[in-house]
């Protein structure tokens, strides 16, 4: 078998431990997965899990960064970043574009989720790093140009916090908040957001 082969093979192994690591971790959260039911679900051995990783934490760290780097560059690209466009079409567009993704990807939804209550003992910074620090600073910059003088890391925090729970209160809110029922999810979060930086 030439080089080229077997690198491709890794890589293809590799990339479905990944993609089944992102399944376990969301659904059972960090201290739910074991390498043993990783390679189960990979229908790999342990060993085999240890040749592409270092342990679980490892695998944590990189399928988390890999699958959430994955989603944010699939948001930029559906939305508004070229220079023709105001700081406010851009920031909007990104924020509807990511609530968008979190209502349909469940995974990428129990992943941000997971790493809000999972964080402790985990490279919370590393998969911040590679994953969340770029889509956050970007739309800070943003409410900072739309907004002069406003707080703009204080309200993204907020609106992100508030946005990867969002979809699983809805149920809550609709019950103590009945006018929130009929309207779209999306939208009832950025006509939240657009009254509180008002």
């Amino acid at each position: 078998m030439s080089e080229e082969n077997r690198i491709t093979k890794r890589e293809r192994t590799r990339a479905q431990i990944l993609r089944a690591a992102a399944r376990l971790f969301a659904e059972s959260g960090y201290s739910g997965v074991s390498m043993d039911g990783l390679g189960k679900a990979c229908r790999l051995t342990k060993g085999a899990l240890y040749d592409h990783f270092n342990g679980k934490d490892d695998v944590y760290t990189q399928c988390v960064a890999h699958y959430v780097e994955g989603a944010i560059s699939d948001i930029f690209s559906q939305s508004l970043t070229g220079d023709d466009s105001s700081a406010e079409a851009k920031l909007f567009s990104f924020l509807e574009n990511f609530l968008t993704r979190l209502q349909d990807d469940v995974v990428l939804r129990r992943l941000l989720q997971r790493l809000l209550i999972d964080a402790k003992g985990v490279d919370l910074a590393a998969v911040s790093e590679f994953a969340l620090l770029r889509p956050f600073s970007y739309v800070v910059d943003l409410l900072s140009q739309y907004k002069p003088g406003i707080n703009a890391k204080t309200h993204i925090y907020s609106f992100f916090s508030v946005a990867i729970l969002g979809e699983d209160l809805r149920v809550i809110a609709e019950l103590l908040s009945p006018e929130f029922k009929g309207i779209p999810a999306t939208q009832a979060m950025l006509e939240h957001f657009r009254g509180v930086i008002r």
